[in-house]
């Protein structure tokens, strides 16, 4: 029995925990969607980044995660990577300009203090299956997510929009993983 709580859904038996715009059927507006993402960093005491005036980076970076259906664990940021690089039209200043935010700075220098090379791509060896299966997805759609969207879209159904772009999620199998990289910043549970 599938059950809906908040913001996540469970399967009944406590497996297969996920945030409900990981549903490739979740009929909810995008914004919700990023209400829902920013509600798990919140649970989780995750730094919550808000963009400067007149900037949209950290909202454009948090609907990635909606749309494309996956949390911020460093297995499913690693996936996100396939679906930003080759299923949107972002552009290169504007993840230059992201990776120079400072929580950003901060967090890649944890991340290679604590994991090292080596942890960087045993991280990526973990995943390469499913970066392959998200790669001939993002060839298969209609057309590329637009990482600056409109503010319309925020009033659009995240089904409409999967639809419209022709974005096939990952679902909770696909998604999950025989290991995990553990690290300071590791979310156990959902």
């Amino acid at each position: 029995m599938v059950r809906f709580v908040g913001c996540i859904i469970y399967d009944g038996i406590g497996l297969n925990l996920m945030l409900l715009f990981q549903d490739k059927n979740i009929d909810m507006t995008l914004k919700e969607g990023i209400d829902i993402y920013q509600h798990y960093l919140y649970r989780h005491q995750k730094k919550i980044m808000i963009d400067q005036e007149n900037e949209t980076l950290i909202r454009d970076h948090d609907a990635t995660h909606v749309i494309f259906g996956l949390d911020t664990t460093l297995e499913e940021e690693a996936m996100l990577d396939t679906w930003v690089l080759f299923g949107t039209n972002f552009k290169f200043r504007d993840l230059y300009k992201y990776n120079k935010k400072p929580e950003i700075k901060d967090l890649q220098k944890k991340l290679f203090s604590e994991l090292g090379v080596f942890g960087l791509l045993r991280l990526y060896k973990i995943v390469l299956r499913n970066k392959i299966s998200i790669f001939k997805r993002t060839r298969s759609m209609k057309k590329k997510w637009p990482f600056q969207f409109p503010d319309s879209y925020l009033d659009i159904s995240i089904l409409k929009l999967r639809d419209e772009y022709g974005i096939q999620i990952l679902n909770a199998a696909e998604r999950s993983l025989k290991e995990r990289v553990i690290w300071s910043g590791t979310i156990l549970k959902i």
